[in-house]
């Protein structure tokens, strides 16, 4: 999984510095909480992205679906926080989110002065592909063919009805935008 906050540069442009921090602070913590709540672990913070893992270090069943439920978790606490924000004046983060599933190396990565646990392969790519494609469709929460399929149907979905070129990707892929919460089964 792929995180980024929707126009962040302008955000971070409209205001001094401190209180960017204190906002992205608040977000990363809100995040890393939902995250944990379903087995992700972060990988690593990018600026104001964020890399997660569902499966790695250690074997996840269910990941898709983890994965899924964090990401509407994320957007549900992410809108009682921006309402917390927008009342002291602040900017709100809308956060837009990639998915994808496969096998990947995961392990220890590095020069010998530096080294840190990362995962690497074509499915990390393409998961941050997929986050940026929502920028181009208007979406929030996008995800593989391969997602939507551990997914079994229990979370609402749309699938987008033409396959996407994802920068830099030769091949096209199926994408399915998962449905905010109002649109889930109850």
């Amino acid at each position: 999984m792929f995180t980024d906050v929707e126009g962040f540069t302008a955000i971070a442009e409209s205001m001094p510095a401190d209180v960017l921090m204190r906002q992205l602070t608040d977000y990363f913590n809100l995040a890393t909480r939902v995250f944990a709540r379903h087995g992700g672990v972060i990988d690593k913070f990018m600026g104001d992205g964020i890399m997660v893992l569902w499966g790695a270090p250690t074997d996840l069943p269910d990941a898709e679906y983890r994965a899924c439920v964090a990401s509407l978790e994320l957007h549900a606490e992410m809108t009682e926080l921006n309402r917390r924000w927008q009342a002291e004046g602040l900017q709100p983060f809308r956060t837009r989110i990639g998915m994808h599933t496969g096998i990947v190396i995961a392990g220890v990565l590095g020069s010998s002065d530096r080294l840190s646990y990362t995962a690497l392969g074509d499915v990390i790519n393409a998961a941050s592909r997929i986050e940026g494609t929502n920028k181009q469709l208007g979406t929030r929460t996008l995800m593989s063919e391969a997602t939507f399929e551990g997914l079994g149907g229990r979370l609402a979905t749309r699938r987008i009805e033409e396959q996407i070129e994802l920068r830099g990707r030769q091949t096209r892929m199926v994408l399915y935008e998962l449905l905010e919460v109002e649109h889930q089964p109850r």
